[in-house]
């Protein structure tokens, strides 16, 4: 056993997995990460795609109403605006100018035809432009007539020359940027008014939608009242009052009374206890700055050749009695310019007119049937003069 544990072992090579005939070839991938570009912000259209979208259309809009302007005009029409086109659209003899008094006091159809030194005036127009100045008189001047008429009447009123108030409705239809300038140089204490609202107009003139909205609504109103009658009549009325006195300002005179002015009357107010509406346009009475303009008025016509009439117009005993510093300070300055410019003046005192509260809608307003009686007389004093 001894020689068998001391037998040098043989050991055998163990067998050899042989190679494959061709082995296979292994590669590498090397995974390179490539950075990823920042994606681009959108840029501003696509940001604001609705809002530009909506821009767009709201412009069309706007656009297809000014379109439509004639149209707007049958139902809100701008009475300065319409007036002032009119009377310039010929040459005229006699041109009535003033503000509501005159719009609804004279009939130039009663008075066209009178003689004045040898020769009918028979070409007559009214322009009448409710709440005006007289600075707002002097460049509507300018405007209905770019051919100088024969003869210019005009008829003035205390609130014409109160320089506490001014009115809005004319620096929108009458100024442009010049007379904005030449009222700053003539009147510097209006400027700040007139310059402010002159900014308020050309922004409410650059949106035809804003310009003509009320004019829309009425149209919807009478388009909803002939889809179901009785709908909304308060806007209706409103609508056929505005289509008639558009009808009225058509007929090339001038002369469209307010229908409301011919279902009151002043007497009946009074009679019954109910208050005339509030007249706010004598209120902190001062004047002086809208003189000027009646100054400009008179060299206006002196230097064109132009017979310039003014006519104190009627009103009520109670208006002057509730105002009587404003009417004493507004007769003092009549007189003062009918000495110092050699003017005539045609003082139509009620009792010399046969005007009563009958013949007032309210304070200062003349019925139709005043406003016949007023032109009838204003007439025959025309025809006196020499």
């Amino acid at each position: 056993m001894a020689d068998v544990l001391s037998a040098p072992r043989t050991l055998k090579p163990l067998p050899q997995a042989q190679a494959p005939a061709t082995a296979p070839v292994v590669k590498s991938v090397v995974l390179v990460e490539t950075p990823t570009p920042a994606a681009r912000a959108p840029g501003f259209t696509k940001r604001n795609r609705a809002v530009l979208v909506f821009v767009f259309l709201l412009f069309l809009a706007d656009y297809g109403v000014g379109l439509l302007a004639p149209l707007w005009e049958q139902y809100s029409p701008d009475d300065y605006r319409a007036r002032i086109k009119g009377c310039s659209e010929q040459p005229r003899d006699v041109v009535f100018i003033g503000a509501s008094p005159v719009g609804e006091g004279i009939d130039p159809t009663l008075i066209a035809g009178v003689m004045w030194r040898g020769r009918p005036l028979a070409n007559v127009y009214a322009v009448g432009l409710s709440g005006g100045t007289t600075t707002d008189f002097y460049f509507a001047t300018l405007r209905a007539c770019p051919t100088p008429p024969r003869m210019l009447v005009y008829g003035i009123t205390a609130s014409d020359l109160n320089d506490s108030r001014g009115e809005p409705h004319a620096v929108h239809s009458l100024f442009n940027r010049d007379d904005v300038l030449e009222v700053v140089q003539t009147r510097p204490d209006a400027s700040e008014w007139i310059i402010r609202h002159y900014i308020e107009a050309q922004f409410g003139k650059a949106s035809s939608i804003y310009r003509y909205r009320h004019a829309m609504r009425m149209w919807a109103a009478t388009q909803a009242d002939q889809l179901m009658p009785g709908s909304c009549p308060e806007t209706k009325k409103e609508a056929d009052e505005l289509r008639e006195h558009a009808d009225n300002l058509a007929r090339g005179t001038g002369y469209a009374p307010h229908r409301g002015y011919s279902r009151v009357r002043y007497d009946h107010l009074k009679l019954f206890g109910q208050p005339p509406s509030p007249f706010n346009y004598l209120d902190r009475y001062r004047t002086g700055s809208h003189l000027k303009y009646l100054h400009k008025l008179i060299d206006w016509c002196e230097d064109r050749g132009v017979e310039l009439i003014l006519v104190d117009m009627p009103v009520t005993a109670d208006l002057e009695a509730k105002f009587p510093e404003a009417f004493s300070e507004y007769r003092a300055r009549l007189a003062e310019v009918e000495r110092t410019r050699k003017l005539r003046v045609i003082r139509a005192v009620c009792e010399q007119t046969w005007l009563t509260d009958e013949h007032f809608a309210d304070l200062i307003h003349l019925t139709p049937r005043g406003c016949v009686r007023f032109s009838t007389w204003l007439r025959a004093r025309l025809e006196e003069l020499k």
